[in-house]
């Protein structure tokens, strides 16, 4: 079982939640299932994978907790490295995410899916609702986050709306713990902040449907995920949570009902409601059926820096040392390593070193991923006088560094 036990909290509780929907909604691929088990309500017998959905849930939730915000540059490699092809992924995330892997530029391949349009799918809204859950105190602070994670892979405007929604939903579903709604407000505050488009005008609908609660009839009008696109999943999935905010079970089985792409909308669905519920209100039977999540998935947060840091005053290109680093070796730079002369930290592809004694950036290096590690690819030194502390290269630079960590510690026992 992993341990969890440092992790609480509303966007936890959005994680747990639409990794039980994902589970038990997969179960219902099976057409032996379906029939024995829908229409009474009974859960088949587990245990019950995961599928993509839960895999970059993980992703994402564990790329928010570690930083407190999201970084693309990480999240898109973390989706590529843990990418399991037996999850159920689609064969042109997993042409894409195997690309990346291989050193493939991100950006440019998922803009350049289904004809240069990028995709338009679910995919990005499926693994959202921990991000949103985590924006509680500002739903709108999530519509920015949400798209940047979006267009790692889904760089179509109605793809990333699908995204900003559930984000938005799963945010407002964390206030409604202290704030009463309704079905109808709840929707039409998520579709206010969802921007113009196909997604949005798919909420608006489903806030007048909010009179009905028969899943089927729902889903014949909004759609039920079957054409696996944005606008034909996201507006039926937040109906089923709008309909049954406080009753997990409930809306679970409503998005399950409907059939379609069962996993995806019943993840939608459960993560947002749990986010709401929080954890206790999914039947403690469902949570030991699903396969428990991936260790990987709860990372501690990264260290802050003992003191500010402070960006270059007056950056100038600079040769481009000739280094092939292993992930182990990103890895270690990319948590912050704290020495008594050099701060590290990265954001975006890119390892920042600040001097210890006063936190001003002397060098940088961008990054790219390559199939055998991570290659610089550009590198920047301060050249304001003022600002510079030397060494003189940064290759001595990142010796310093690698000197300071080999020490052994000192002190007392």
């Amino acid at each position: 079982m992993t341990d969890t036990s440092p992790h609480r909290g509303p966007a936890f509780d959005a994680l747990q939640g639409l990794s039980v929907g994902d589970a038990l909604g997969a179960q219902f691929f099976v057409p032996d299932t379906a029939r024995a088990h829908l229409d009474a309500r009974t859960e088949p017998p587990g245990p019950w994978p995961w599928t993509d959905d839960t895999e970059m849930a993980c992703s994402v939730y564990a790329a928010q907790y570690e930083r407190g915000t999201v970084d693309t540059f990480d999240l898109t490699h973390a989706f590529a490295r843990r990418h399991d092809f037996d999850r159920g992924y689609g064969p042109a995330a997993n042409r894409m995410l195997r690309l990346v892997r291989e050193g493939g530029d991100a950006r440019r391949l998922a803009a350049e899916l289904f004809d240069d349009q990028g995709s338009f799918g679910n995919g990005a809204a499926m693994r959202v609702a921990p991000l949103g859950a985590a924006h509680a105190a500002d739903p709108a602070a999530a519509v920015r986050p949400a798209a940047d994670t979006a267009v790692t892979t889904h760089t179509h405007p109605q793809a990333v709306d699908g995204a900003i929604a559930v984000a938005v939903a799963a945010a407002l579903a964390v206030r409604a713990r202290t704030e009463p709604t309704t079905p109808a407000r709840y929707l039409q505050d998520v579709a206010a902040l969802t921007p113009p488009g196909t997604v949005r005008r798919g909420l608006a609908e489903a806030a007048r449907l909010t009179d009905r609660t028969d899943p089927a009839a729902a889903a014949a009008l909004l759609g039920n995920g079957s054409r696996t696109s944005a606008a034909d999943t996201v507006p039926y999935a937040l109906w089923c949570a709008a309909h049954w905010l406080t009753d997990y079970p409930s809306a679970v089985w409503a998005a399950i009902g409907a059939g379609g792409d069962v996993d995806t909308v019943a993840a939608i669905t459960g993560g947002v409601v749990a986010a709401r519920t929080g954890t206790a209100g999914i039947p403690a039977r469902w949570l030991a059926a699903r396969e428990p999540l991936p260790a990987w998935a709860f990372p501690p947060p990264l260290r802050p820096a003992p003191r500010p840091l402070a960006p270059m005053r007056l950056p100038r290109s600079h040769p481009v040392p000739d280094l092939l680093w292993s992930d182990h070796h990103w890895q270690r730079y990319r948590t912050g390593l704290h020495t008594p002369r050099w701060l590290t930290r990265t954001a975006e592809g890119v390892l920042h070193l600040h001097r210890a004694d006063t936190g001003d950036e002397t060098w940088s290096l961008a990054f790219a991923a390559q199939r055998d590690g991570w290659r610089p690819v550009a590198a920047l030194v301060e050249a304001h006088p003022a600002h510079f502390a030397g060494p003189g290269s940064l290759v001595d630079a990142l010796l310093e560094i690698e000197q300071d960590t080999a020490r052994p510690a000192t002190g007392g026992r």
